[in-house]
């Protein structure tokens, strides 16, 4: 059991909070710029970021639950603060999963640098359950702080054999200063009420679609971690 739970743009369909993504298969965080055409069309953009992947974590606001996020629809998110029961699972479809804020370092957050994070896959939440328990046990030397994250390294992880194998790439962070809350990283409404809690249920149904998160598998080893030094109070 791990410390989660479980094992480890506005209405007018344009207003979608932007995302970051990490590609388990591909050992890569993207950002995810939706633009307009013309046309009227969205096209989701990626940008890779990972080669210098730094960003203020909101874990004060993590929430814990069930996601789904089935090809050609929009993500089926059911939602609880951390440390509130876990709802029953919706669907055989939903997995256990996490989502939060992060705001991305300004030299890779482009012109949006806050972003939702959510995922369920079992590489990526290994890497955050680890952070998040540095972050535990530092937080209350530092009231009222949030913690700046990079990303160290990715790390391979092999399961199955032979044609049944596959790799995913767990990610591995470390904390490298506390900041004072940004104050463009505040929390999103979500719904629900906080006594008791109650589970966010995230299903848009509006006629427009979330920015796609589909995997696609590395071909090579993903990048190390540049080694350089950065500036912490550049988060605003």
């Amino acid at each position: 059991m791990s410390v989660f739970g479980f094992s480890t743009e506005p209405s007018s369909g344009g207003d979608w909070l932007p995302i970051a993504t990490y590609d388990a298969r591909a050992g890569r965080f993207f950002r995810i710029d939706r633009e307009q055409d013309s046309a009227g069309n969205w096209d989701n953009g990626k940008e890779d970021i990972t080669g210098n992947f730094r960003a203020v974590f909101d874990f004060d606001n993590i929430e814990v639950g069930w996601l789904n996020f089935a090809a050609g629809t929009a993500p089926s998110l059911v939602l609880v603060p951390m440390g509130s029961r876990i709802p029953d699972r919706p669907s055989d479809q939903h997995k256990n999963g996490v989502r939060f804020l992060i705001k991305l370092a300004p030299e890779i957050g482009g012109g949006r640098p806050v972003r939702e994070m959510a995922s369920s896959a079992k590489a990526f939440l290994g890497g955050i359950e680890a952070v998040y328990l540095q972050y535990q046990a530092a937080r209350s030397k530092h009231p009222g702080m949030l913690p700046v994250i990079k990303l160290v390294k990715t790390t391979p992880i092999t399961t199955g054999q032979g044609q049944r194998s596959s790799t995913n790439y767990a990610p591995v962070f470390e904390i490298t200063s506390w900041v004072n809350r940004p104050a463009d990283l505040q929390p999103q409404p979500r719904g629900g009420s906080a006594q008791p809690p109650q589970p966010v249920q995230s299903n848009p149904s509006n006629g427009s679609s979330a920015p796609a998160t589909g995997a696609q598998r590395a071909v090579a080893p993903p990048p190390q971690q540049q080694q350089q030094a950065v500036p912490v109070d550049d988060f605003g």
